[in-house]
């Protein structure tokens, strides 16, 4: 008689369903340690994971936001991030307003759009140290504000899902000194063009402000804004960037794997609803995903967190 015709099945169940039965058990043990954490345990440890890449958890609105002494500060902007990004999954709209004020080139640029696994939105404070003409500001590389020179910031982000009439704001209020706010919201998909953010910035004298907002007007002329004393007020809604055929590819290309990114994320954190508790999970059960998740940055990057 063959016993290997006996063995084998059994080699072969073995093989198979072991690994299954242990990362059962091994599921509902991680499950069960995430949910066992206390607030101020989940709170410091994804603020411990989410500094090395310039960012902080707000628990009470479950996004991630930036920190003003984020990495990415000492590297600064220049146009070519916005170019490269959508190589990364990185797809978003934005807009740049430059204006010349105390002997500097300002620039004030805002995004919204998917991040990776993130809907996000953005505003960021640059400078550089003296007037520069039009055609340098795609090459030259505008630092981050200095503290005593950073804007009071507010921002909103809400979302119109296509064929829907009514909006769902997400949760992502935030206001202060900032030299590049930020709101991401893990997990959720969103195109571009479904999102706008409400902003407000509050500048240094009027002469400040007359000068950002005479080239808002030419940035965006379709753009309603309010004023009141020294705080200008709007919504970022559409960009007015035109994309080659060869661009809109690739933004195609990446909203797709986007949405394939968030899809896996949302199937294997299902048993939790909070973003920060998926996240704690991931790092329990698969750290390997986490480690790319947070992998520091040694240049600016927008959305560093994402699959």
């Amino acid at each position: 008689m063959n016993y290997l015709y006996i063995i084998l099945p059994s080699v072969l169940f073995l093989i198979i369903f072991i690994p299954i039965i242990f990362f059962h058990f091994r599921k509902k043990s991680v499950i069960k340690k995430v949910q066992l954490l206390s607030t101020d345990e989940k709170q410091s440890l994804l603020d411990k994971l989410a500094k090395p890449v310039g960012y902080h958890y707000d628990s009470g609105q479950d996004i991630f936001t930036s920190r003003q002494d984020a990495p990415q500060k000492v590297f600064g902007y220049t146009g070519l991030y916005d170019l490269s990004a959508p190589y990364f999954n990185m797809i978003f709209d934005y807009e740049t307003i430059y204006f010349d004020y105390n002997a500097k080139t300002w620039l004030i640029e805002m995004w919204k759009g998917q991040y990776g696994i993130n809907t996000g939105c953005e505003i960021g404070i640059y400078y550089t140290d003296k007037i520069v003409f039009p055609d340098q500001y795609n090459t030259v590389v505008f630092m981050p504000v200095k503290e005593k020179d950073m804007p009071r910031l507010s921002m909103i982000l809400n979302k119109y899902p296509s064929g829907k009439e009514k909006y769902c704001s997400i949760p992502g209020r935030l206001e202060g000194k900032h030299w590049w706010l930020t709101i991401f919201k893990v997990g959720l998909f969103s195109k571009p063009g479904e999102l706008f953010a409400d902003i407000s910035i509050r500048f240094q004298d009027y002469a400040m402000m007359y000068q950002f907002l005479n080239n808002f007007e030419k940035a965006l002329p379709d753009t309603d804004y309010r004023v009141n004393n020294l705080t200008v007020y709007f919504s970022f809604k559409e960009s007015h960037r035109h994309y080659s055929r060869f661009q809109r590819v690739i933004r195609s290309i990446g909203l797709f794997s986007c949405r394939l990114y968030c899809k896996l994320f949302l199937q294997l954190t299902r048993d939790f609803e909070k973003s920060g508790d998926k996240i704690l999970y991931i790092y329990y059960y698969l750290p390997f995903i986490i480690r790319r998740l947070f992998k520091p940055v040694h240049k600016k990057q927008k959305g560093a967190m994402k699959l």
